[in-house]
């Protein structure tokens, strides 16, 4: 070994073991904290983490308990009578499931990825400015709540991708989550440069979470300018006059800028989190790193620009809307297939895969969003029928397979990995997940079936209402939105038997499948040309020492 790649290797065994005793130091202080403390203030990146999973899971019952009810009324009647629900609280419920699925499941799950899977794969296991995360974490569910809590005003919102008159604690409530969001996502971009890199490449996982973070930071920027333009016109309702009503356009031109990125915002921290499993249970590097370390920054310039095809009747001008927008909706499949791609040549024969339930929902995952990208592709991109489906229950469809579907079932197969290490027990039950896996596609798949089908012959989503023909179909998606329902219960009763009564499982301070993934992605650059210089580096591994 030359001097220099001695001196390399001290230098890192050096700064690996300051990050190792200042983590050993936060876990001592956070092993006397009584549980109450914990939520509301945690240093560890597991307790971050876990508190955004937890949240994610209040969300996820909330946003659930709307769509069951909205599935039920829509099952019983094509009239809106008897309803389960009157029809304003039918529209209302129906804005309410969007924004607790979006804004508070995929987002807080996004977050505790990023919070649990960027100090590990860097091997510092330190989250960076961990104040501005607690705070960001309660100020972003602070605005959930708020925005939740607009009453039947909520009814008008999405109709035509800008709020009408909602309530003044709405346009609070958005910029309050839109600022704490800023702050988590502050804390997890710092978080990576925690990592003294001397001029090695980021771990692939990392790489797509921070752009993950960054792509949705400045995206919230334009939808922020919306909100504060809103509040301070009689739209706000605060009596403060410093600008007219928002012009409607302009305001769906602002929203959208911001909520495209948010719609690829699970799919990338999924796809970074996921960059890290699937070695593992491939027992071998993935296919090329370098092509997928490219796709990176092409994810980023195409989840950017693909938000008009949304106003795609818009008098937005032809150049942004026809030429590129539109183009960059048709293109963004080649970096996602180019993933898939990989990770699908890296497990090879699913015969010879062994199988759990992480790995089903995660093979699942990467299906469903191969079966979105068909069913967007010839319409989507398309100016001639955009216009058209856009108004259909098939968009409901497409949104179920990239959110439901793909996003949070490849989050369930992520969090089935994760959780284990966080609570330092094994799942309870895995006829529980079995269920939960099953039930899960199974469900979804019959609404979305039914949702496509719909739409193809022209049923108009937003309805309370409908012709008798279209009936067949909603009882069929009440029916599987009632089956995916009883299998999200079925993960948390599981979750909560996990965590006071699942079997516990030797402390790891840092679990041996991410030091062998690491290896691996280590391994597979160096084939493929990459210097030793720039190899991520491996953490130092860490004996046992407790529980």
């Amino acid at each position: 070994m030359t001097s220099m790649a001695t001196q390399r290797v001290q230098r890192d065994f050096e700064e690996m073991q300051q990050w190792n005793a200042e983590y050993e130091k936060i876990r001592e202080e956070e092993s006397r904290k009584p549980l109450w403390m914990k939520l509301i203030y945690s240093k560890s990146y597991q307790g971050i983490a876990m508190k955004h999973f937890l949240v994610a899971l209040f969300m996820l019952m909330i946003g659930g308990s709307f769509a069951l009810m909205l599935r039920a009324q829509s099952g019983i009647t094509n009239t809106g009578i008897p309803y389960v629900v009157p029809p304003v609280f039918y529209f209302q419920d129906m804005t309410d499931h969007v924004m607790a699925m979006i804004f508070g499941v995929v987002f807080d799950i996004s977050f505790g990825l990023g919070f649990y899977f960027v100090p590990l794969l860097t091997g510092t296991r330190v989250v960076k400015y961990p104040k501005l995360a607690n705070l960001g974490l309660w100020t972003a569910s602070t605005g959930i709540i708020m925005m939740l809590a607009g009453g039947y005003q909520n009814q008008y919102l999405f109709v035509f991708q800008n709020p009408l008159m909602p309530a003044t604690n709405w346009f609070i409530g958005y910029g309050a989550m839109v600022v704490g969001e800023w702050m988590v996502m502050t804390s997890i971009i710092a978080t990576s440069f925690n990592w003294r890199s001397h001029g090695r490449l980021m771990p692939l996982g990392v790489a797509l979470l921070v752009m993950d973070m960054i792509q949705m930071a400045l995206g919230n920027i334009s939808v922020f300018a919306a909100v504060i333009w809103s509040l301070v016109s009689p739209m706000g309702q605060l009596g403060i006059f410093l600008s007219g009503i928002p012009n409607a356009e302009v305001w769906k031109a602002l929203f959208w800028y911001a909520d495209h990125p948010l719609v690829y915002f699970g799919p990338y921290a999924l796809m970074g989190a996921v960059a890290a499993i699937l070695p593992v249970y491939a027992r071998r590097p993935l296919f090329s790193y370098r092509l997928f370390r490219w796709m990176v920054p092409v994810l980023f310039v195409l989840g950017m620009s693909v938000y008009v095809h949304h106003i795609a009747t818009d008098p937005v001008p032809l150049i942004l809307r026809d030429v590129f927008a539109q183009t960059s909706t048709a293109i963004i499949a080649i970096p996602f297939a180019a993933v898939w791609m990989i990770e699908l040549i890296t497990l090879g024969d699913p015969r010879k895969l062994k199988w759990d339930v992480p790995l089903m929902f995660i093979y699942a995952s990467i299906i469903w969003n191969i079966i979105g990208g068909i069913h967007a592709e010839p319409v989507q991109p398309s100016p001639a029928t955009d216009p058209t489906v856009h108004n259909t229950l098939w968009i409901p469809s497409h949104i179920h397979i990239m959110m439901a579907a793909f996003t949070v079932g490849g989050f369930f197969g992520v969090l089935y990995i994760v959780l284990p290490h966080i609570l330092n027990r094994a799942w309870y039950s895995n006829r529980l997940a079995q269920i939960h896996f099953w039930g899960w596609n199974i469900g979804m798949g019959m609404l979305i079936a039914a949702f496509n089908n719909a739409g193809f012959f022209g049923a108009i989503r937003r309805e309370v209402a409908w012709p008798i023909i279209y009936q067949i179909y909603y009882q069929f998606a009440a029916l599987g939105g009632w089956i995916a329902g009883f299998a999200a219960i079925a993960f948390i009763v599981n979750l909560g038997l996990t965590a006071f009564k699942g079997k516990r499982i030797q402390y790891e301070g840092y679990p041996r499948w991410l030091r062998r993934s690491l290896a691996m992605e280590r391994y597979g650059m160096r084939q493929e040309g990459y210097s030793e210089d720039s190899l991520p580096m491996l953490p130092i591994d860490q004996p046992s020492n407790g529980s």
